[in-house]
């Protein structure tokens, strides 16, 4: 019984990731490759297409269970792949503008003080992956 939870649960798992991996080769547009070539021909598996239908008509992201990948990381695949909803979630019709204009004005100043917080991108690199030097020879 124990076992029968546990590989139910396996299963379910290694399906999402699957379809998330899936996601990232299936959408990319490189084409100048066999290998991409072969990607583009992918078969959706019906999850991955029914996470796809209902982000593209009205962009919900769905999360099955407590899945690994959470909401941000799917909208980061399928923004980051080109693929957009073709209209706003229908929940943001809910709020008056002015409220809604307050609440991404918010967004907007809470991302604003963390990039204002991180490092260049040099400096970044040099803080964390620069390369040694040279050995000394002696």
């Amino acid at each position: 019984m124990l076992q029968d939870q546990y590989n139910a649960e396996a299963a379910f798992e290694i399906e999402r990731i699957r379809d998330f991996l899936i996601l990232h080769y299936r959408a990319t547009e490189r084409r100048d490759t066999p290998f991409w070539q072969h990607c583009a021909q992918i078969d959706l598996p019906e999850s991955l297409e029914r996470k796809l239908a209902l982000f593209r008509s009205g962009g919900r992201i769905v999360r099955d269970a407590d899945e690994l990948f959470a909401e941000p990381a799917w909208l980061q695949v399928m923004l980051g792949q080109g693929i957009a909803p073709a209209s706003h979630h229908p929940l943001a019709d809910a709020l008056p503008q002015a409220q809604l204009d307050e609440f991404l004005s918010h967004i907007r100043t809470l991302l604003g003080r963390a990039v204002e917080g991180m490092p260049g991108h040099a400096d970044f690199i040099a803080r964390h992956c620069a390369a040694a030097g040279p050995a000394a020879v002696a």
